[in-house]
């Protein structure tokens, strides 16, 4: 099902914008056009445009004061009326002496958070030299000796080793992770061991020069800075807290009114402006229409036009309930145009009908169907809701074919078992194929019919040609098979319908003469082709219900042959796991492909653009 959309065009009073797009902003169901496609351009060249919006800056600080003391605003926009009288430039002077407030409170703690970062980088280097019993400062005196200290991947530690051997250098293991290896490596100064140390991947960690005393007590100074500096950043975010709370009345209703403004004034570079007047367009539902009638019959200085004008109506699927989950399979394929019937009914019924028949098991319906609604209530992805659907499908088709968990002995079936009448349901399945096929061609007439376009009903291969050809074909062919020789009269039809079919190249394709003669062989050929390939594609259902029994046989035969109870429980229980995930895909997949491929190429375009309302944004 879809919603009515209505095309609208307001003419208003300059004065009047802000009410009438708060209104639309809190309608939260009008969807607004551009008004190239309204307005002839000769006319729109002579209408302004709202170049900026005048509460942006003011938004930004607002929206600066909240994120620096990490909260999230939820401006009440429903409570705020217009029209109003609100003192911009007090409200400007409030929030930017607030935020350059907060703003050099937050550069003195980023500044101390760098602080910050630099010693914790110098605690690690001391917490490993605290056990080295030697002044740093004696280490900078040392002339013809030089140092390094650091740490290397302990896959390059082996190497590092061996590459030491032959040099004068001594390294002294400070201390070893699951990761890392520190070391403190003592050389002669002439010797250079960039290239050494570049091929270990060295981190080297420098000592600040201005640090003199043994490491463990250095150690102890840096914990007491590092402390010093956390309590600093603490007491500084505890003053932007305090700021903001002895102001929060007003910053709560400011921003509401900021907020609401700064969202007029973005919907404003969609509106067109003269001297005195402002225009807008938009797509709306019949109620919402109906609301902006009322306001409009109260106030003489607007004019709401209805009429349509050059751009394609949004389209608001409208499914309840069950049926509001299969939507995204419909618009994945594409969006119903405003002139295509809405298939979100029939492919749910559809769907579930051919993975139930496809997939049909009491035990493995029973998993799908708990964890798929198990992920949904989690998730709340409508994939999950058609899993779970799917499962019970599946249930319901095991009690027709009397399996459970691929057992065939436990329950008797209330219908048939798909391996025990294989031709029985190979046939079905291609009635089922003829009858989907068949009511696909109706969607197609009604389609047709509903854009206008009868004339092309006669010549159409999923049209009224289409539809009689293909079964007085299938009737044909049944004949044939019931009395061995093809009916003559069929011959007349089938060739009447054929030149029908094949007069739809040379009268609506463009192109040259000559090339849509032979263009309209290959279109015929690909028509008849279709008939027969999209029928026998329904096979599918019955081979995989068949399918479906013969793997789990297959695991059965394997698991007896252990003879041994806990090596065929193992292959069964795995068996199950590999055919509820792997076979319950591949059905999920082609139960895709017989709705996209047999079912919606025949008659549903897709070529719709969703509803996209204009919301308050953030």
């Amino acid at each position: 099902m879809k919603k009515e959309m209505i095309p609208f065009t307001i003419i208003s009073n300059k004065y009047e914008l802000e009410i009438i797009s708060k209104k639309i902003l809190d309608s939260n169901n009008i969807e607004i056009v551009p008004l190239e496609k309204v307005i002839d351009k000769k006319i729109l060249k002579q209408l302004k445009t709202e170049k900026e919006n005048p509460y942006k800056q003011i938004y930004d600080d607002f929206m600066n004061i909240f994120n620096s003391v990490n909260r999230t605003p939820k401006p009440k926009v429903k409570e705020i009326d217009f029209p109003m009288i609100i003192d911009k430039d007090e409200i400007s002077n409030f929030s930017e002496k607030l935020n350059t407030e907060l703003e050099n409170i937050s550069n003195k703690m980023s500044e101390l958070s760098e602080k910050k970062e630099i010693l914790s980088k110098e605690i690690e280097l001391f917490e490993k030299l605290k056990n080295i019993d030697i002044d740093v400062s004696d280490l900078k005196k040392m002339k013809r000796l030089k140092y390094r200290i650091g740490k290397l991947n302990k896959l390059y530690f082996e190497r590092f080793c061996d590459s030491i051997k032959k040099e004068n250098i001594i390294s002294i293991i400070l201390d070893s992770d699951e990761v890392n290896t520190w070391v403190f490596i003592i050389y002669d100064s002439n010797l250079k061991i960039e290239k050494i140390l570049s091929i270990a991947n060295f981190v080297e960690y420098k000592i600040n020069e201005d640090y003199a005393g043994y490491p463990k007590d250095i150690l102890l100074l840096l914990y007491d800075e590092y402390k010093s500096i956390e309590y600093e950043i603490e007491m500084l975010n505890m003053a932007k807290k305090k700021i903001f709370f002895e102001n929060r009345r007003f910053i709560y209703k400011y921003f509401d009114y900021i907020f609401v403004l700064k969202n007029i004034y973005d919907l404003a570079q969609n509106v067109k402006f003269t001297e005195n007047f402002f225009v807008i367009s938009g797509w709306t539902t019949r109620e919402t229409y109906q609301e902006l009638e009322k306001h409009v019959n109260t106030n003489d200085y607007i004019l709401l036009l209805r009429y349509a004008f050059n751009d394609k109506a949004p389209t608001i699927l409208n499914n309840k309930g069950f049926f509001k989950h299969f939507e995204f399979i419909v618009k994945m394929f594409g969006v119903p145009s405003s002139d295509e019937i809405d298939p979100t009914p029939l492919i749910t019924l559809m769907f579930l009908f051919f993975y139930g028949m496809m997939f049909g098991d009491v035990g493995h319906g029973f998993i799908l169907s708990a964890l798929g609604f198990w992920l949904y209530k989690k998730k709340g992805s409508d994939l999950f809701y058609v899993i779970g659907a799917s499962g019970l499908s599946s249930m319901l088709f095991g009690v027709l074919y009397g399996s459970v968990f691929g057992f065939e002995d436990i329950i008797h079936p209330l219908w048939k078992r798909p391996m025990d009448n294989i031709n029985y349901f190979l046939l079905l399945s291609v009635y089922f194929g003829i009858a989907i096929i068949t009511v696909a061609m109706i969607l197609n007439i009604a389609n047709r019919i509903r854009r206008g376009e009868k004339s092309f009903l006669l010549f159409d291969p999923n049209g009224i040609s289409g539809i009689a050809l293909y079964w007085i074909l299938l009737g044909s062919v049944f004949y044939m098979m019931k009395n061995g020789v093809f009916p003559k009269i069929s011959y007349i039809f089938i060739i009447t319908l054929v030149v029908l079919i094949y007069l739809r190249s040379i009268l609506f394709e463009e192109g040259k003469f000559g090339e849509k003669i032979v263009q309209g062989f290959f279109d015929l050929f690909e028509v008849l082709l279709g008939y027969l390939s999209n029928t026998l594609s329904f096979i599918r259902l019955g081979a995989f219900a068949m399918n479906h029994a013969g793997l789990f046989l297959a695991f059965y035969m394997m698991a007896k042959m252990t003879n041994n109870p806990v090596s065929s429980f193992v292959i069964l229980l795995l068996g199950n796991i590999i055919i509820i995930v792997l076979e319950g895909l591949v059905v999920f997949i082609q139960t895709l492909r017989l709705e996209y491929y047999e079912f919606f190429t025949r008659f549903f375009k897709g070529d719709g653009k969703e509803f996209n309302p204009i919301k308050y944004k953030f």
